[in-house]
């Protein structure tokens, strides 16, 4: 019989037969034994699926289920909608963690249930054979505290939904769930809703879970124009109500914007890095949309440190976007190495 469910660890799986087994051996292996393991298959076409049923048959932990391919958020929706622990923790399938990474989570946690506990992780890149580790001083931030995680920087290397453990109860309180209309922050914004309602955040030192950074991964590619300019406002809203609560000022905010200041490259260059698909025109429409809606941000925030970014900012504060549009497409042709949007190899 397994014993009580306090914690409840959410894995989407897609395309993930080369390192789930990795995965849920080092779940399996846990000091703390008291959590269920929902494998969420998100109707991956491989042997995904097949392998979750194989590791379900030997321990009652593990629970399998299946939907149709939507998207990593609606695999850790549909997690959240059957968990039944007190503490919610998330790992993607392509990462593995430490013996003692559910222990030292639980063991961090307070016992106001509007917190949230968070450890560093070791980043193992198997593309460059490269690996490095971020920890964090163990702190305790409580109410207005919290400005400072985005005050010393913190908070831009607490990356996605892992290494976290979040409370159950907050989480329904709340109706929080990941945005499935964008496919690349959206686990940025998830943290950013629930900080915004957090008393108080519990940083530890211990060092358990492994990301590793496979070919491929989501952050490396770029969705069409309006998928990353949806995604770009959303976040760039949900920015501005926390800096808000925590009063921060516009120095502050320079920090807290760097975040979105990624986003806006996104939109940015998203044109160009399918730059035979999508027309001049249209591209140029694109950019007299950004230049009209987010001429005070990019004046405030926006700082590119590339010279030739610098060119292209001018371009779009004075409103030249056929020039800016022009001068992006020389560049990304002749795959100039010294601007943010420089297109990756295929």
């Amino acid at each position: 019989m397994m014993e009580q469910c306090v914690i409840s660890v959410i894995i989407p799986v897609y395309k993930a037969e080369k390192y789930l087994s990795r995965c849920i051996a080092s779940l399996l292996a846990q000091s703390f034994t008291a959590f269920e393991l929902l494998l969420i298959d998100d109707g991956s076409p491989d042997n995904s699926g097949k392998i979750c049923h194989d590791w379900a048959e030997r321990d009652c932990r593990i629970r399998v289920l299946h939907q149709t391919n939507a998207g990593v958020s609606a695999a850790r929706n549909k997690g959240l909608d059957e968990a039944k622990g007190a503490y919610i923790v998330f790992v993607d399938s392509d990462d593995y963690v430490g013996t003692d990474y559910l222990k030292h989570l639980y063991e961090e946690r307070p016992l106001n249930l509007d917190s949230i506990v968070v450890q560093g992780f070791t980043v193992v890149s198997e593309q460059a054979d490269r690996q490095y580790t971020t920890s964090f001083i163990p702190s305790v931030y409580t109410g207005r505290e919290v400005r400072e995680l985005f005050l010393n920087d913190e908070m831009r290397d607490m990356r996605g939904p892992v290494a976290k453990l979040f409370s159950r109860v907050l989480i329904e309180r709340l109706g929080l769930r990941f945005p499935v209309e964008i496919s690349f922050g959206e686990d940025t914004i998830f943290n950013f809703q629930y900080l915004f309602h957090c008393r108080q955040v519990v940083v530890g030192s211990h060092v358990d879970y492994v990301y590793c950074d496979v070919p491929g991964s989501l952050t490396k590619r770029l969705n069409d124009f309006a998928s990353e300019y949806a995604t770009f406002k959303l976040y760039k809203s949900i920015t501005v109500r926390l800096a808000g609560k925590l009063d921060l000022n516009v120095a502050d905010m320079r920090t807290a914007f760097s975040f979105v200041v990624l986003f806006f490259q996104r939109a940015l260059i998203a044109d160009y890095r399918s730059a035979g698909k999508v027309p001049f025109s249209l591209r140029t429409q694109h950019l007299r949309r950004l230049a009209a809606e987010q001429r005070s941000f990019m004046k405030e925030f926006y700082h590119p440190g590339y010279k030739a970014d610098k060119w292209g900012r001018q371009f779009l504060l004075h409103g030249f976007c056929f020039c800016y549009n022009l001068y992006m497409s020389v560049l990304c042709s002749c795959r100039f190495r010294y601007v943010f949007g420089y297109p990756e190899k295929a």
